[in-house]
């Protein structure tokens, strides 16, 4: 049977210290600690999957528990989720910064803490199963560099992005192209109202998502330390990782980085006019039907119509003849009542003509929609 994945729970409050390990009782294996220290000392006997740290504690805080953590080889890649009840955007990316693959505000729900982990372990068997492929990967991306250049990896995206046609796809063609510059990045790709977060620790990652919602108006081109953030319209890359130390290639890399987001971005367009016209598409084709049906009913009514309408006129001129039998009108009187009831019958016939026309050119219509989506 397999093992439980292991989590370590530091917070100096024994009560949440007793909430959080009756929410996590039955999916995991549980350790808890109320200071820092005592952690780090568990640490360096027994790595565990997932750490839910808070941020306030006595002694070495959540923050240089994290740094620890994230700048040890062995220990990197254990998720780290903060607990905390500041709920600041500059909370949230010293979070971000300090390596945190989450954040709880307190007070907060069991079961959302409960999915919370859950997600955080399988992200982490998500990214356990890349590493096993980075090896290849990276060795693969090493000779693209070098037989391409710099340059052909931006040509090599733009031409793959043609045949990407949604955001999904996009995304992974977009970060393919950082990897191959050993890049640490994430991405944000928005379409209509909805967004799509990636990077290669996964998709969706609750931090990266809050992040990327913030830098997102920071500027067409914005560095900070060693991050740098490129908005394109409905592009946001982030790259965490800027090359400082070397001022040529980091100039290489702005400029590299900002043609590729301009390109996703061009495709981001494409990909949403060619999703309204799916969408226009398929209302026509729910409509005609609708409308054929609506004109045939329109043109059996119009022959009903005319039908009672001319049975009408005929009864009009013999009723009218008759009256003037009784009516002791003059020939003049009786001419002119003639002409007066012909006029309006004529009018009347004018009219019917007319509501006919239209039929037939809502029929036209009709036939010129149902030829375009034959094409």
């Amino acid at each position: 049977m397999e093992e439980k994945p292991l989590v370590f729970i530091v917070d100096d409050d024994q009560v949440l210290l007793d909430v959080v390990d009756a929410a996590l009782a039955d999916d995991f294996r549980r350790e808890s600690f109320s200071a820092g220290e005592a952690c780090l000392a568990r640490l360096a006997e027994c790595r565990p999957d997932i750490v839910l740290l808070d941020l306030s504690l006595p002694g070495i805080g959540g923050f240089e528990i994290c740094q620890r953590l994230k700048g040890d080889w062995e220990s990197r890649d254990i998720p780290i989720l903060f607990i905390s009840a500041s709920d600041d955007i500059d909370t949230r990316l010293l979070c971000y910064e300090a390596g945190g693959e989450d954040f709880i505000t307190k007070p907060f729900d069991p079961a959302e803490l409960l999915r919370k982990v859950r997600v955080a372990a399988r992200i982490l068997d998500e990214k356990r199963a890349l590493h096993e492929q980075a090896g290849y990967a990276q060795r693969t991306a090493m000779s693209a560099m070098v037989s391409m250049g710099e340059l052909g990896v931006v040509l090599q995206f733009l031409s793959k992005s043609f045949a990407c046609g949604t955001q999904e796809e996009l995304g992974a063609a977009l970060l393919d192209a950082l990897r191959q510059y050993e890049l640490n990045a994430a991405l944000q790709l928005r379409l209509g109202d909805g967004a799509l977060t990636v990077s290669d620790n996964g998709r969706e990652l609750p931090l990266e998502v809050s992040v990327l919602n913030h830098v997102r108006h920071a500027g067409r081109i914005f560095q900070f330390r060693s991050r740098c953030v490129f908005n394109y319209g409905r592009v946001t890359v982030l790259i965490n990782d800027m090359p400082l130390a070397d001022p040529d290639r980091c100039g290489r890399i702005r400029d590299n980085v900002a043609l590729l987001a301009e390109g996703a971005d061009a495709r981001m367009q494409a990909i949403e006019a060619e999703e309204l016209a799916r969408h226009r598409r398929a209302g026509i084709e729910a409509a005609l039907p609708r409308v054929q049906c609506t004109l045939e009913s329109v043109q059996a009514n119009y022959r009903r119509n005319s039908l009672e309408l001319t049975q009408s006129m005929i009864e009009f001129q013999e009723a009218l003849g008759k009256s003037f039998i009784s009516l002791g009108l003059s020939e003049a009187q009786e001419n002119s009542l003639t002409t007066l009831a012909d006029d309006y019958m004529q009018r009347m016939v004018a009219s019917q003509d007319a509501s006919l026309q239209t039929i037939g050119e809502l029929q036209a219509l009709a036939a010129s929609l149902q030829d375009v989506l034959k094409r």
